[in-house]
């Protein structure tokens, strides 16, 4: 929805912006353009949506946005879920939070990378709020009025095992669905090994403690960790960038981002992120480009190469 966020964390990719990433960026998709793309979106068979950014917390036309999506809910019966991806901090806001509430969304990824006490949600970030406030503040009170809804906590890994079991437990204590990232070893300051035996240790060490079984979700190759009961399971996403795991990346997402020219697909979630589709053509949404879109999507840093779009970017 827009390249801004009101956090500065430093693993941050900003999806769909060129490096460095902590480079100021103000790009914020026009609404009026976005049930163009979603029109276009849904005669590829697209099931699910989610608004993310930067922060769409900070989008300028966030309230409309907020009431826009009951009408598109009529509107493309296709389309099943509608979820939206924040750091949560820009919902302490009253009047964002109760847009929030009433909105036809059904899904929510809030990202929170500590809970320690007087230590920010986000302690990558030189600016932000304690995780323990925005917890209470709003995480609590969104699960007491979303009854039905699926919120989920997303938890970057950068190392501190600790940390990040602090956070799953306090998810667990609320009854909400927890995922586990690990960062991208394109940004990481420690050694690819290093790193991944760290998140192979955290894995194990979150079953043994909640006595969950470890499975390999093939079709993502992602380890899942379930209970006995088969709920929703804890999530732990490898880094496929570093991997160069990019048959798996491409199942996961087809992000679209605003540019100056309007949407652009992102093909590379971030080897070569900085190179796009533009997928209008003289101001109106291109059904080809849109195909070409999900063509290229996840084939690696080098998508371009023999393809129209290897001049661009």
């Amino acid at each position: 929805m827009t390249s801004a966020c009101n956090l500065r964390c430093s693993y941050c990719h900003n999806e769909g912006q060129s490096a460095p990433w902590l480079q100021p960026a103000k790009t914020s998709a026009r609404f009026g353009n976005i049930e163009s793309l979603l029109e276009v979106a849904t005669k590829y068979g697209i099931k699910s949506v989610k608004f993310s950014g930067g922060d769409p917390g900070v989008y300028p036309d966030l309230l409309a946005l907020m009431d826009a999506i009951a009408t598109w809910r009529q509107r493309f019966p296709s389309i099943a879920k509608w979820g939206i991806c924040t750091n949560g901090t820009p919902f302490l806001n009253p009047k964002k939070f109760e847009a929030l509430v009433r909105s036809a969304l059904d899904n929510i990824s809030i990202g929170i990378d500590s809970v320690d006490p007087r230590e920010r949600s986000k302690p990558l970030s030189p600016v932000g709020v304690e995780g323990t406030r925005l917890l209470e503040q709003f995480v609590m009170p969104l699960a007491q009025a979303w009854t039905g809804r699926f919120i989920k906590l997303d938890v970057v890994f950068y190392g501190d095992k600790r940390q990040t079991l602090d956070v799953i437990r306090a998810a667990r204590r609320l009854g909400i669905n927890v995922s586990v990232v690990e960062l991208n070893g394109v940004m990481a300051n420690v050694t690819d090994q290093e790193m991944r035996n760290l998140f192979l240790e955290l894995i194990a060490e979150t079953a043994a403690e909640f006595s969950l079984e470890a499975k390999l979700h093939k079709p993502l190759n992602e380890i899942y960790l379930f209970d006995r009961a088969e709920q929703t399971p804890i999530k732990f996403y490898q880094d496929h960038c570093r991997d160069r795991d990019c048959g798996h990346c491409r199942k996961l997402h087809l992000r679209v981002s605003p540019t100056g020219k309007g949407w652009g697909a992102v093909p590379c979630f971030l080897q070569a992120q900085s190179r796009i589709i533009p997928l209008a053509v003289d101001g109106r949404m291109s059904a080809e480009r849109f195909e070409d879109a999900i063509r290229y999507n996840g084939r690696g840093p080098s998508w371009f190469a023999g393809t129209p779009y290897e001049s661009l970017g």
